[in-house]
């Protein structure tokens, strides 16, 4: 089960450029569980994915995997049990493989 509890994230904290992209997000997945995140350009969708997958750490809020509270864990950590559909296949996957080769890849992600 995956949850995250009021996640919040501001780039550029202080600055002229300060931008909160997430503003108490909240969500729970069950095992087994598909969602899909839609939304406009610059609604926090890629910011809240890559908050859950390590990539940006939250200014506040908890994520959850399976109970454990994985917030403070390193992007490499979490890689085991998060994974992540890229639009543009070539920042997620082998141009050169196979899907097959590419799936294969992506279950010995983390081990």
């Amino acid at each position: 089960m995956l949850r995250a509890e009021g996640i919040v994230k501001t780039f550029f904290k202080g600055g002229a450029n300060e931008v909160r992209a997430l503003n108490n997000v909240s969500l729970s997945l069950a095992e087994g569980e598909f969602v899909t995140v839609i939304g406009s350009n610059g609604a926090g969708k890629s910011t809240f994915l890559g908050a859950v997958a390590g990539v940006f750490p939250v200014d506040q809020g908890r994520i959850f995997l399976n109970n454990e509270d994985m917030t403070a864990w390193p992007e490499w950590r979490r890689a085991a049990g998060i994974g992540r559909v890229f639009q543009d296949p070539a920042q997620g996957t082998c141009p050169g493989a196979t899907i097959e080769q590419n799936l294969a890849l992506a279950l010995k992600r983390g081990q």
